[in-house]
């Protein structure tokens, strides 16, 4: 078969990474065995990885090198999952006097940005995203320069100017405005941003990373449309909250708060979702193109619910959607090892 170039690209959701966290597992697993090789890592089978905050997190492992020799991968898919299931908790805790002075995120951050500080910090140490394995894409928003900013490994390379800490990338797309205050970071050149969240313009990730990677080839000399591209998108569930017009229709600015961002968040990931869609069809290539978006159920919508028993609920969804997609998983992990 003709030569693919594989993209993997992974949804911000908090705590309901767990979810594409698993699905990462299944597959990294089954090239394992398939392949009869222990030592393979997702990211061995694409080309170019993207991610928005829960999702960047987890992109940053699949491509974070080891210390002590920068060619080998530092973390295992399941390392990956292990970090939500034994720090989700830890990340979304606050104490009583926080929480009032917060009013649940209405006066200030919901949640310490000093927790998620100290779990990013151990996993990544002093990483740079110039270092990580393979090209990559991790979304953020500086709000003083009113502009998207794209963490980016293969630029990153080539610009020192635009070269971070993986660690403080990171947390600048896990910025979540209400839940984290927004992150004040520098380049390793010492230009400061203030950025939050990139879940605000591109809560999938996928069309800028099917973007920049064309553009990366492209500066390569291998100029590619769409068609010559495999995708697989992992969603992390769709919140399902209904806004009645009896609700909405004498809401102010306070009570749009909260529903607006969510709005914004899953109307903006839906008309990717859809437009990628569309694009596929008509270049008749539905086939590379995967995205799967699990069904949460008894799970909470709520992407800051670490609680020990939501936790065991999108273990569930995970087991789930895996389950309900075990087809499609096996078509893609063929074709990555055939491609």
């Amino acid at each position: 078969m003709q030569k693919k170039y594989r993209i993997l690209s992974i949804d911000g959701g908090g705590i309901r990474g767990i979810i594409p966290a698993s699905i990462v597992v299944y597959i990294e697993n089954r090239l394992q065995r398939l392949t009869k090789n222990p030592e393979v890592r997702i990211s061995d089978y694409f080309d170019f990885i993207a991610g928005t905050s829960t999702g960047a997190i987890l992109v940053s492992t699949y491509v974070c090198p080891t210390v002590l020799d920068e060619t080998k991968h530092k973390f295992t898919a399941s390392d990956a999952l292990r970090f939500y299931l034994e720090k989700g908790n830890y990340i979304f805790s606050t104490d009583i006097w926080n929480k009032v002075a917060s009013m649940g995120g209405f006066l200030k951050a919901r949640y310490l940005h000093q927790p998620l500080e100290k779990v990013l910090n151990v996993a990544f140490k002093q990483a740079k995203i110039s270092e990580l394995l393979k090209p990559c894409l991790i979304t953020s928003y500086d709000v003083e320069r009113k502009t998207p900013v794209f963490f980016q490994s293969h630029v990153a390379k080539q610009n020192n100017a635009l070269d971070f800490y993986v660690k403080d990338a990171c947390r600048a797309t896990a910025s979540a405005p209400l839940y984290f205050e927004p992150a004040r970071i520098d380049s390793l050149t010492g230009v400061s941003y203030t950025l939050i969240d990139g879940s605000v313009y591109a809560n999938n990730p996928t069309l800028c990373a099917l973007t920049e990677a064309a553009v990366l080839f492209a500066n390569k000399g291998i100029p590619l449309t769409a068609d010559q591209f495999e995708v697989v998108s992992l969603g992390t569930g769709r919140n399902q909250k209904v806004y009645t017009y009896e609700q909405v229709k004498d809401w102010g600015g306070l009570g749009w708060l909260n529903p607006l961002l969510d709005v914004m968040i899953n109307g903006a990931a839906d008309a990717i979702e859809r437009e990628l869609s569309v694009q596929f069809q008509a270049l008749q290539a539905t086939d590379q193109y995967h995205r799967i978006q699990p069904e949460l159920g008894e799970a909470s919508q709520e992407m800051d619910d670490a609680s020990p028993e939501n936790i065991a609920r999108l273990m569930d969804v995970a087991a789930a959607t895996i389950e309900k997609h075990k087809d499609e998983l096996e078509i893609i992990v063929n074709r990555l090892i055939n491609n």
